[in-house]
């Protein structure tokens, strides 16, 4: 007999990672930051999770300049980890990406137009809308965008649809990041209004982020590379070599949860003496909360 929990598993579970800022031959990000080596760690701790991955999600800004090399990097880390986890690598590009040379690296298409893209993972559609401007750090999308994602959405997916863009349609606290964050977010809530998504999964802000746009549930997940303090005051953006950070979106029938799991291992110790875990397992399942929840 095992430990139950109160409800089913999830149907499907998402590694989502976002703002990688990958330097070709493994430069240092403002002369500091060891973002391939930060990477590393964070898909190192997606495969110690120790849960089934059904998708890498990657949110945008993969690399820091959209060098050539930076993307060859990016598939050369990241290969091998989605090989071991039988699970699809799903990209969307970021203001600090280049299209073009995204879209040759990971693509291998030679187009400078945006690569939104449809994968789908046992009845969970995934897509993903470039919402990167040439020329611009701020976010949008054009018309031709706004038409496929509505056709996209026509008919529903068996598991409903995850929507990945770089820049999240939900306010953040720092003026200066208001200036640069999507600008189509009345049309946005319009396309996705009576569709099937589920979830909207972003980054661009450097901190892990929760909001919603109408009902839909907005994750954001903290930059890999390095953090905005958040807790500085809001007309600043001070980066921190820390504490970095990656979401496990777990899908269920009725909801989606996000969790926030820190890129750095930390000491750990037993929460709860092993040999209480031992017995519960020998309960009966419908005892085991009884058991376990009663105060002594």
């Amino acid at each position: 007999m095992v430990v139950h929990g109160t409800q089913p598993a999830p149907t499907h579970v998402i590694a989502h990672l976002s703002d990688l800022h990958l330097i070709a031959g493994e430069g240092l990000l403002h002369g500091h930051i060891d973002t391939a080596a930060q990477f590393r760690k964070a898909l190192a701790r997606v495969e110690e999770s120790g849960e089934g991955i059904d998708a890498l999600v990657l949110s945008g800004d993969l690399t820091d300049v959209g060098q050539p090399e930076a993307y060859a990097l990016l598939r050369e880390i990241v290969a091998p980890v989605s090989e071991r986890l039988a699970a699809p690598v799903v990209v969307t590009g970021g203001n600090h990406d280049e299209r073009r040379a995204l879209a040759a690296g990971l693509h291998a298409v030679d187009t400078d137009e945006p690569q939104d893209t449809v994968t789908k993972v046992n009845g969970l559609r995934i897509l993903t809308l470039d919402s990167a401007l040439p020329g611009f750090h701020h976010g949008g999308f054009s018309d031709a965008q706004y038409a496929w994602l509505a056709d996209q959405l026509t008919e529903p997916a068996p598991h409903g649809t995850i929507l990945v863009m770089h820049h999240p349609p939900i306010t953040y606290r720092s003026p200066l990041m208001q200036l640069l964050d999507f600008e189509d977010v009345p049309r946005l809530r319009t396309a996705l209004e009576g569709t099937d998504v589920r979830a909207i999964l972003s980054g661009h802000l450097h901190v892990t982020s929760f909001g919603t746009l109408g009902a839909i549930p907005v994750f954001v997940a903290g930059g890999i590379c390095y953090v905005d303090d958040a807790g500085a005051p809001r007309e600043l953006l001070m980066a921190v070599d820390g504490p970095q950070s990656w979401n496990l979106i777990e899908v269920h029938a009725d909801h989606v949860v996000g969790t926030v799991i820190p890129v750095e291992r930390h000491e750990t110790w037993p929460a709860l003496n092993e040999a209480v875990v031992e017995y519960l397992a020998t309960v009966a399942v419908e005892d085991q909360r009884t058991v376990f929840s009663t105060k002594r």
